[in-house]
């Protein structure tokens, strides 16, 4: 085993230099992307004043399988912050500090239906509170936690039983983008841990990488430094999410920004074009830790959303009471032995 171990660490140790001298390679290149939406490969990114109203949202979920049924629970928070000259100078929670969380319980979903609906349902909560927070506290930026889009493993198979849920979020969705534009709101999504390609997809002409983008951006940025900003994906009508959104999905960007040295990149996706100015917000919100780049808002709202176990042992419980029946888990989470 401690070869195995060995040979892993050597094996990391060659992907790191490598990732190093390809990251090399395209900061030196001097080339100009045809996807990009600006000239240069890197940017230097600036620290600003933060002033104004800024909310966050962010969603907990809990989930149990049991014979026949799964039950899902789930609840979403907001945060509002308002700044002056950088300092906090006023704050509120919306619906409230610890918002009640909403529950479904599902009969006959498959395996991937059911961890289609399970996502779903948690971003239908977010997405809900985060038009409510837009509308009632009028935000001058609504961050949400996550991408501004359903991921591809979200969508179920049209003839899925939950594909009506899915076709509900997406309306939630273009309501939440209109509603932004109607308030004069810039929305953003700040993912804390991208797994996407699509960075790696376009410098692919110059340098070929196989990664995902933070892991060679984290090769490529330097602290304060940000990406050339992009479109979320090269063709709206065939990418399997996009083409659900139309126009709306063509108006969506993304660009990464790296806040301090010892932690990877943030992905930002946003709809207007003040690139600068939505670099500089993020960058400055980002930096309280030297090895933890995350908006303190986005933190206060996950700390806001996340579920107890309790609250699920407290459903089944009450499940079983106003039933009458024994709730049977799986038997994998119920064998009497290892």
């Amino acid at each position: 085993m401690l070869e195995k171990i060995r040979e892993a660490a050597e094996h990391i140790k060659a992907m790191e230099k490598a990732m190093q001298e390809k990251a090399s390679q395209l900061r030196n290149s001097g080339h100009v992307f045809t996807e990009a939406l600006e000239k240069n490969l890197v940017i230097p990114v600036k620290e600003i004043s933060v002033n104004g109203k800024i909310a966050s949202v962010d969603g907990g979920l809990l989930a149990q399988e049991m014979h026949g049924a799964d039950v899902v629970i789930a609840r979403a928070a907001a945060a509002v912050f308002e700044y002056k000259n950088s300092r906090l100078v006023s704050h509120e929670y919306f619906p409230n500090a610890f918002p009640e969380p909403d529950y479904d319980i599902k009969i006959g979903l498959d395996e991937r239906e059911i961890m289609s609906f399970r996502s779903l349902f948690r971003l239908r909560k977010e997405i809900e509170c985060a038009i409510s927070v837009l509308e009632s506290r009028k935000p001058t930026y609504l961050m949400m936690d996550g991408s501004l889009l359903p991921l591809t493993a979200d969508k179920p198979l049209e003839e899925s039983d939950v594909f009506y849920e899915y076709q509900k979020v997406v309306g939630l969705y273009k309501k939440l983008y209109s509603s932004a534009n109607g308030n004069g709101c810039r929305l953003l999504g700040v993912i804390k841990d991208s797994r996407s390609k699509r960075f790696t997809d376009i410098s692919r002409s110059v340098v070929d990488v196989h990664s995902s983008d933070t892991f060679f951006l984290n090769h490529l940025l330097k602290s304060g430094e940000r990406t050339f900003s992009f479109k979320y994906t090269s063709d709206v009508k065939k990418h399997p999410i996009t083409r659900d959104f139309g126009a709306d999905a063509a108006g969506i960007n993304a660009m990464y920004v790296k806040p301090v040295k010892e932690d990877v990149p943030l992905r930002v996706e946003f709809i207007n074009q003040e690139y600068d100015e939505i670099a500089s917000l993020v960058y400055s919100l980002s930096k309280i830790n030297k090895n933890y780049a995350y908006p303190a808002i986005l933190i206060e709202a996950d700390l806001r959303a996340a579920l107890d176990p309790i609250e699920l042992e407290r459903a089944m419980k009450s499940l079983a009471m106003h039933t009458g029946m024994r709730i049977a888990p799986l038997r994998r989470n119920s064998r009497p032995f290892r």
